[in-house]
């Protein structure tokens, strides 16, 4: 299941996370449950009790904030490829994977289009990219977003007191999510004795979104990873 949450710059973080709690409360009042029943899939017979919360990207933050804010023991294990676990600020170059880096206007022709009210929460990559690298590049991410360090995995695991396993994934070379935020992420970690089994595997001259194409049979670092985690959801 993917939860379905508003978007920056039309919304906020703390709409996004709001949005996150929504998906969870009707997570577990089984309205997940009845919805497949709707579809007719009424014999599928779901198990609660060996939950995986993973994504990549963003998706990985919603992850992690899922694992920081829902009850101890709800979710078993937490598989993040290079999250966001802190303000978005790709890297500035003349290219951004294999384009021409937007400029700064690219943010502000984008708001000028915005109808007051209007709901933003689904598009298809590449059609926003050029949007977040001018929001983050330029340093305006956190305008829209919000600046409480609460609202990031970064600015809450360091008074968390425990955490389900946790795997993230990041290549070093990833020029939109800084690989020194899940560095930060696990140092905080480790340094505040969260209880909890965290790994960090990062893969050198990678770029954002490397695993896409990966087989479990062809990497023996992706088959034991992925090994340790069945271990704690299974």
């Amino acid at each position: 299941m993917l939860p379905n949450y508003r978007l920056v710059p039309e919304h906020t973080g703390a709409d996004i996370l709001e949005d996150l709690a929504d998906f969870w409360k009707w997570f577990h009042a089984g309205k997940l449950d009845a919805y497949l029943s709707s579809l007719g899939y009424a014999d599928l017979e779901l198990d609660y009790n060996h939950l995986l919360a993973t994504g990549d990207s963003a998706g990985g933050y919603m992850a992690l904030m899922s694992a920081l804010t829902q009850p101890k023991g709800s979710i078993k294990a937490v598989l993040a490829q290079y999250p966001m676990t802190n303000s978005l600020r790709p890297r500035k170059g003349p290219t951004f994977f294999g384009m021409p880096s937007p400029g700064p206007e690219v943010l502000d022709q984008h708001l000028a289009t915005v109808k007051p009210g209007t709901v933003i929460s689904s598009a298809i990559p590449p059609a926003r990219n050029s949007l977040s690298y001018s929001m983050g590049a330029y340093g305006r991410h956190l305008e829209f977003f919000g600046r409480d360090e609460k609202l990031w995995p970064l600015g809450l695991i360091a008074d968390a007191k425990w955490m389900p396993p946790t795997w993230i994934i990041h290549g070093d070379n990833d020029s939109a999510v800084d690989i020194g935020d899940s560095r930060a992420f696990v140092e905080q970690w480790k340094n505040g004795n969260v209880d909890g089994e965290v790994r960090l595997t990062v893969q050198e001259g990678q770029e954002h979104g490397f695993d896409i194409a990966l087989k479990e049979d062809e990497e023996a670092w992706l088959k034991q990873g992925l090994e340790w985690m069945s271990t704690w959801v299974d």
